[in-house]
């Protein structure tokens, strides 16, 4: 069953996700080269800074992706029979949508150096693996091109998706055309990766996304993931998560109340003394913690 779910998964994932580029990259340094937010910095420094140390500007480095990663590459892609480290595709989809235009050749080194990065006894290869995989971290152009539409359709090439109505003609001068979408405002945006697509089953595939309609919005809640997670209208590019600790104590509320007491041990036949703890936990996120 897990098999044939992860092939449904990479068959609709290939099925929408057309090369946007000619050329197929072949080495990290070719794919960066193609995404490269140089010209998104020199214009967006403050949301840059909050980009760059959020889960969503270390999206391939973090420790517990490398980790997972590395399991899945062992335990599934080198174990099933119809799967390779190609296949590692379908993670790279939505931690690196760029993934789409490397050739297969790329993402097997890069299976390679997810391994190289956890597994290796030297530090040093440890490191040189994780630097050369930081260039390929979810950027700019991976929310406001790749994932800046529906799971249906294709974004235009050469085009930024903003959620307000803005003056283009910095993106027109760095070569982008400005198109206006109310699409990244919604929760349905985020679902793009926190959600299967649309033609897996929901009861096949429960998700963040299925958590926050069946426990969130569907008793009676309004809030959108960008509400909490972007702040709002604030937009932070922070992306608020659990690597936050204020907005993780936010997230869960717990109160304690505890007295001394004692209980009559029947065996011993004799009165101990004890601790009777009473604890009441709320969880106030818009959906099941901890999840991803």
């Amino acid at each position: 069953m897990r098999l044939v779910s992860l092939s449904i998964l990479f068959f609709f994932l290939t099925l929408f996700l057309q090369p946007a580029f000619a050329k197929q990259a072949e080495t990290i340094d070719e794919l960066a080269a193609m995404y490269s937010i140089e010209k998104c910095a020199a214009c967006h420094e403050d949301k840059y800074n909050e980009w760059k140390t959020s889960s969503m500007g270390n999206s391939v480095i973090d420790p517990r992706v490398l980790r997972g990663w590395r399991t899945f590459i062992r335990l599934a892609l080198d174990e099933e029979a119809s799967l390779a480290r190609k296949d590692l595709r379908i993670c790279l989809d939505c931690h690196v949508p760029q993934i789409q235009d490397a050739t297969d050749g790329l993402v097997e080194h890069i299976a390679v150096l997810v391994l190289t990065a956890v597994e290796h006894e030297s530090p040093a290869e440890r490191d040189a693996a994780i630097k050369e995989l930081s260039q390929l971290n979810l950027n700019c152009l991976g929310c406001h091109n790749l994932r800046g539409t529906g799971f249906n359709s294709r974004p235009e090439e050469n085009t930024i998706y903003v959620p307000d109505h803005i003056d283009g003609s910095a993106h027109e001068a760095a070569g982008y055309k400005t198109v206006q979408s109310d699409y990244l405002t919604k929760p349905d945006f985020c679902a793009r990766c926190h959600h299967c697509p649309p033609s897996v089953p929901w009861e096949e595939c429960p998700t963040l996304y299925t958590t926050y309609i069946d426990e969130f919005v569907e008793h009676g809640r309004k809030e959108t993931c960008q509400d909490c997670h972007m702040l709002g209208k604030q937009r932070s590019h922070k992306f608020l998560g659990p690597q936050n600790q204020d907005f993780l104590k936010s997230s869960v509320s717990l109160s304690m109340d505890a007295r001394l007491s004692s209980y009559i041990d029947i065996h011993e036949n004799r009165k101990l003394p004890a601790l009777v703890i009473k604890v009441s936990l709320a969880n106030n996120a818009g959906h099941t913690i901890p999840h991803g």
